[in-house]
């Protein structure tokens, strides 16, 4: 009988120590925990940008996270929105702007994931958010896959304000720090990847980061129904099957 797979941990909570500071990373976050931890604290909007897999997205869940600890609360709530290819999928920016000045004034920090995916009346909103955000002072991270100056090519306005904050670009990790945070990733799931393993998935499967993060989910799930370790032969079969 296989065993139930259950998640043991929410893939959604993440810290700046889940994150391995690489040289392509490392300056990224240094500006961010500069910005919220300066006094006084002056709301200065940061932008951050690099291809897929250069962390944008584990950065801004683990700001998150910090904003969020007990040391951080007095900036006031953070909330942190992913936006998807469809940017009618993303109601949550509509909803935060229409928001009263009472209400949005209890938030510290608003953090906005692919940034460059808005369009239509989605960045109307974005603009919108902007103004009112001066008006209480907290802060706005947005994240692209490109540069500020490269979107919003049809809104002059909203690609100068994304300009005129702190912008720092991200670059996709080395093959030293690849493994390094494939096995992180793979410890904050409790499993245990061999060196074996570790250079079969890098040189078989994918370099992507977020690829990679998949094949563990998998893993996991499966070395938890049949009550195997993760190893390399655990590892062929399920690909041999297709799954992965």
């Amino acid at each position: 009988m296989k065993q139930i797979a259950l998640a043991l941990y929410d893939p959604d909570e993440c810290s700046f120590s889940d994150i391995v500071s690489h040289s392509g990373i490392a300056n990224s976050i240094q500006m961010l925990l500069a910005t919220f931890l300066s006094e006084p604290n002056e709301a200065v909007p940061a932008f951050l940008y690099g291809p897929s897999g250069s962390g944008k997205t584990l950065i801004l869940k683990a700001l998150q996270g910090f904003l969020t600890s007990q040391n951080m609360k007095h900036l006031g709530k953070c909330i942190f929105l992913p936006v998807t290819n469809n940017s009618h999928d993303s109601p949550n920016l509509e909803s935060i702007v229409d928001m009263n000045h009472e209400q949005l004034v209890k938030y510290g920090a608003v953090l906005i994931d692919d940034v460059d995916k808005l369009s239509g009346i989605d960045a109307k909103h974005l603009w919108n958010l902007w103004n009112k955000l001066l008006t209480t002072g907290a802060h706005l991270v947005c994240s692209s896959s490109v540069g500020p100056d490269r979107i919003f090519s049809d809104d002059p306005h909203l690609r100068s304000r994304m300009i005129s904050g702190l912008s720092v670009e991200l670059l996709p990790p080395d093959d030293a720090a690849r493994i390094l945070i494939l096995d992180r990733m793979a410890t904050k799931r409790g499993i245990r990847l061999t060196h074996d393993v570790i250079s079969y998935l890098l040189s078989r499967k994918s370099r992507n980061l977020k690829r990679l993060e998949e094949i563990l989910k998998i893993l996991d799930m499966v070395s938890m129904e049949e009550r195997r370790r993760v190893t390399l032969r655990l590892v062929k079969q399920i690909e041999g099957e297709g799954i992965i």
